[in-house]
């Protein structure tokens, strides 16, 4: 039986009951080998025989590329933060769901592009950093701060999920600290596709979709409305 990736992921940072943990470069092997096995799987299932499977088909060949300029820059063998590969390591992860789902009907032909385009987006801004000159083993410091008219306010719990498992609760995430007026919470997250929200027991407002280090910027700085 297969280990999924992302269990593989946190054998590599937390270890087996054993204490030991899985060297790096066999994760980055574990998630790569995953990419290449669901890209094939799909490549093969999809076939450009109407607009939305062309789309599809488009869709694969992107994410194809980015994930060879990605392993390709990450055989270098320089370091990753564990937050950079948590986060490929789920998107492999909801690759492999897409590509063990039949999609037959028109809807679920556009389900499986809607998501094959979540991939696509979050490698897309992975890669920016390196392709504009930056690290690819980067991390974004992104600062919340809860907001009420003109005031700041204290006390909130900051959460985040990539915008891919929107659905998934199981993947939701608190900031390790209180939104704070005179100190703002702050947490390092790979670049991606994210939504964050505030929380006080139930969500305040909406969850804000974020688009981290779009830019290649290693900060952002969010202020999220309380109503």
């Amino acid at each position: 039986m297969k280990i999924p990736v992302v269990l593989f992921f946190l054998l590599f940072v937390y270890g087996t009951s054993f204490g030991q943990k899985l060297p790096e470069k066999q994760v980055r092997t574990t998630v790569f080998d995953s990419f290449h096995s669901s890209l094939n799987e799909l490549k093969q299932r999809y076939i450009e025989k109407s607009e939305i499977e062309s789309n599809i088909a488009n869709s694969l060949g992107s994410i194809a590329d980015n994930v060879k300029f990605l392993e390709a820059v990450m055989s270098l063998g320089k370091p990753v933060p564990k937050e950079y590969l948590e986060s490929l390591a789920l998107d492999a992860e909801l690759l492999k769901r897409f590509a063990r789902q039949e999609a037959e009907s028109a809807s679920e032909l556009k389900a499986l592009y809607e998501g094959l385009k979540e991939v696509e987006l979050d490698l897309a801004i992975k890669v920016t950093g390196p392709r504009s000159g930056g690290e690819v083993t980067r991390v974004v410091q992104v600062v919340v701060q809860a907001r009420k008219d003109e005031q700041y306010l204290d006390a909130y719990e900051v959460w985040y999920v990539p915008r891919g498992w929107a659905k998934e609760a199981t993947r939701f995430k608190p900031f390790d600290r209180l939104t704070n007026s005179k100190n703002p919470t702050s947490m390092n997250l790979a670049p991606g596709n994210y939504f964050i929200w505030l929380k006080k027991g139930q969500p305040i407002g909406d969850r804000r979709p974020v688009s981290v280090g779009e830019n290649g910027e290693n900060k952002t700085e969010l202020e999220l409305p309380v109503p």
